[in-house]
């Protein structure tokens, strides 16, 4: 993440090399908290989960030792989160119970498709409910509990947050690495592996559960194929992990073992379609039986909701070069991009008690508070003196 210095002659003649690059810090807040809860499950002296809390910073704080970020950003998902996408996909995340409202503007004919899936809907999800441990409610709870606590902590530490209603934190993350200045070099820090598809010279990903960073140059060694196919790669196996149907009988392994460009080159879904149509035309010519997954590929066929527009639909709940973002969420993240922040009111004062009111005891012993939060006091010395 250091820019190597440009020689005098170079700079004179090329003016715009010399701008000074920076460095952004972009979290997926919610993504890192749920893992920090999950993880540790320590308890304060009064019974409370507080493992999560101190976790959470903690992982913030090892970050913000490997760069001097000029910014960190911290995104969380919104209630309703995924809203939109499930609109278009009905599986989307419905192996985590999300139950949606029907958008406005629709036909007579889709409010009446959509109440009588939405009956259904309810069925199911009133039935998950009932089956669902209180261990699991509480979990839900104590995630909510303790991201409450995360955030008021990182408002006093100078750290810019933002959540907004039906919008998802990775698409907020999109939507900065989109509108991001040309001079600014960005650091992801989440385990959705969904937010590879942002990489390029200037963006990279920190997993930060296998603690590796991932760029244009590792990321085939270290997930399996060139970082310009992961749109493609999703739109034909889906995401099991947010319950996205791709195609019927074609998963990963096939996609590799049958399409070994992947691992070398950007390719399209059309040069997709016709090897797939190759490959069974050249087993048709020698009496071979047709194979399903190359049939189910030029076909589009899908055993989802998305039924015969499964890459069209697949394009747009998955492609995060085109953020689904509300208006509200844009004017959000337009107003906060680079917008200093006021420091009247926030304090470390402020901080040490949050934590002594949680009871988070391993931050509030006077010279490990100190020690702990080093990094966060050289990001707020670089904002106040943005201010």
């Amino acid at each position: 993440m250091r820019s190597q210095p440009i020689p005098k002659k170079i700079k004179e003649s090329n003016p715009e090399l010399g701008i000074k690059t920076f460095n952004t810090l972009l979290v997926d807040g919610s993504n890192i908290l749920e893992l920090s809860s999950l993880g540790d499950r320590t308890l304060s002296s009064s019974g409370k989960r507080i493992g999560g809390i101190f976790q959470f910073l903690l992982q913030l704080k090892i970050m913000l030792k490997k760069a001097n970020f000029r910014y960190v950003y911290v995104f969380w998902d919104g209630d309703n989160s995924g809203e939109y996408r499930s609109w278009l996909c009905q599986d989307y995340k419905s192996n985590r119970d999300k139950n949606y409202s029907s958008p406005d503007g629709l036909s007579d004919y889709m409010i009446e498709f959509n109440r009588n899936l939405k009956r259904m809907q309810n069925y199911i999800y009133n039935k998950r409910r009932r089956e669902k441990t209180e261990e699991e409610k509480k979990e839900k709870e104590i995630f909510y509990e303790q991201r409450e606590v995360v955030m008021n902590c990182l408002e006093e530490l100078f750290v810019r947050q933002c959540v907004c209603d039906k919008v998802e934190a990775d698409d907020l993350i999109a939507y900065y690495v989109k509108n991001k200045k040309p001079n600014e070099r960005i650091v992801i820090m989440s385990n959705d592996r969904d937010l590879t598809q942002l990489i390029d010279e200037d963006v990279i990903i920190y997993l930060q559960q296998k603690k590796i960073f991932i760029n244009t140059k590792n990321h085939t060694d270290e997930i399996g194929y060139n970082y310009k196919n992961v749109l493609i790669k999703k739109m034909l196996c889906g995401d099991s992990s947010d319950s996205i149907k791709g195609i019927k009988g074609f998963g990963e392994v096939t996609l590799l073992k049958n399409f070994p460009e992947i691992k070398e080159r950007e390719i399209t879904l059309d040069e997709v379609i016709e090897k797939a149509r190759r490959i069974n035309e050249d087993r048709a010519a020698n009496r071979k039986k047709p194979l399903k997954w190359a049939y189910n590929i030029v076909e589009g066929i899908t055993d989802g909701s998305q039924g015969n527009k499964v890459y069209e639909i697949n394009r747009i709940i998955i492609d995060l070069r085109n953020p689904i973002m509300t208006d509200e969420a844009k004017e959000l993240m337009d107003s906060m991009m680079y917008s200093p922040i006021d420091p009247e009111g926030r304090s470390f004062d402020n901080l040490y008690k949050i934590l002594c009111d949680e009871g988070i005891e391993e931050l509030t012993d006077p010279s490990k508070f100190s020690n702990f939060f080093i990094e966060y006091a050289y990001l707020i010395e670089n904002e106040k003196k943005n201010c």
